[in-house]
């Protein structure tokens, strides 16, 4: 169990390696990487491991509706979301759920002191791992905890 002197930071809970392209590779090529690694979002990177993009389940299947362009022959740079909202990896859960909501966005790229891509975290990791709160609150209630007059 975590310390309750402390919340967890995107760095406990973040996923990585993070599944990442180029901007020249073709879409199709991204998506099987998805289907081969079960997971619903590419990041695009450029010659430095920096996050650039990041083109999701969604992006795709909106493209195909909107048939603006034929998915057969396009390539990562015309569909990914950009710019790419990045943390640090010493963030607190709560700091990143803040940030994911004042951005309207479902993950967060984490990045180190070069802008290098390290991790990525997602609005369902936070939720997932937020659970040891419950925990922490169980066993102030199982144990009788009170505060004292004095911290009042």
């Amino acid at each position: 169990m975590y310390s309750d002197t402390r919340s967890l930071l995107v760095n406990d809970v973040m996923s990585k390696p993070v599944i990442t392209a180029k901007a020249s590779e073709s879409i199709k090529k991204i998506a099987q990487k998805m289907n081969k690694y079960g997971i619903n979002s590419v990041v695009i990177v450029d010659d430095k491991n920096t996050p650039i993009g990041i083109i999701t389940e969604g992006d795709i299947i909106r493209r195909l509706l909107s048939k603006k362009r034929n998915l057969l022959f396009s390539k990562a740079m015309h569909v990914m979301s950009k710019p790419v909202i990045t943390i640090s990896k010493d963030v607190s859960l709560e700091d990143a759920a803040k940030m994911m909501v004042n951005k309207k966005v479902k993950k967060l790229c984490v990045t180190n002191e070069n802008n290098e891509l390290i991790g990525i975290i997602s609005e369902g990791d936070i939720v997932k791992n937020e659970s040891y709160l419950i925990d922490v609150l169980k066993e102030i209630i199982e144990t009788g905890y009170r505060e004292s007059k004095e911290s009042l």
